[in-house]
């Protein structure tokens, strides 16, 4: 699930001045992603109304499967391919493409991704691309209301800047170090963060752990920065 409140954030960027960059960076997060108890759930569809908002959902089968699935974040090489199967949509072949607050990487049933692009033939419009069982669907369209103080292209980074395959190199690190972390329980999620108006450009991971959540960043190329709850 993705609810971005725009509204809040609108606030939260006026008062960048007033607050640290960590308590602006934890308040978006909250914002964008509300951390589940539960490891391997996402939420279905949920709304909030405001009167500027975007909203998407994903949207995972209960049904069970005795399949055996390998973890997405297993080769990096098939990361990228993936996102190359992206490029090459007929739609979106031979054009750039921008996203939308975030991409989503869950470990589920082979594999997971979860991105909002702009459409390249009307940009005004942005929708909710997800891939799994080996490939790439449109879900669902993303509601925006435009606000004239931040118009859609202020918000969207180009997709080309990022590759999928530092999910697996950020993976890798997190789970690595988590092993000193008392009661470190892993994790299926791996999130990039993008919010240009605030400058704000990273990849992290959350580790739940006995006594804490650690919030593990990275830069865009995947190389680590902090670890914090």
């Amino acid at each position: 699930m993705k609810i971005l409140v725009y509204n809040i954030l609108i606030v939260m960027i006026t008062a960048l001045l007033l607050v640290s960059c960590k308590e602006m960076r934890k308040s978006i997060e909250e914002t964008i992603h509300p951390v589940s108890g539960v490891k391997e759930k996402v939420p279905v569809n949920s709304e909030e109304s405001s009167s500027v908002t975007v909203s998407s959902s994903v949207v995972i089968s209960s049904t069970a499967s005795a399949q055996v699935f390998t973890s997405i974040f297993e080769d990096a090489e098939r990361l990228d391919s993936i996102q190359q199967v992206l490029y090459n949509m007929p739609h979106l072949k031979g054009k750039k493409l921008f996203f939308l607050a975030g991409i989503y990487f869950y470990d589920y049933q082979g594999g997971m991704i979860s991105v909002d692009l702009q459409d390249p033939d009307k940009r005004e419009n942005v929708d909710t691309y997800t891939y799994s069982n080996g490939r790439w669907e449109i879900q669902k369209p993303v509601k925006i209301n435009a606000n004239r103080h931040f118009p859609l292209e202020t918000l969207l980074m180009p997709l080309n800047e990022i590759k999928f395959s530092t999910a697996k190199k950020v993976y890798d690190f997190a789970l690595e170090r988590s092993k000193g972390i008392e009661g470190a329980e892993g994790t299926h999620h791996v999130y990039f963060n993008q919010l240009k108006a605030a400058s704000l450009k990273e990849w992290y991971i959350i580790i739940p752990a006995a006594r804490r959540n650690y919030r593990f960043v990275f830069d865009v190329a995947g190389n680590f920065l902090s670890v914090h709850d």
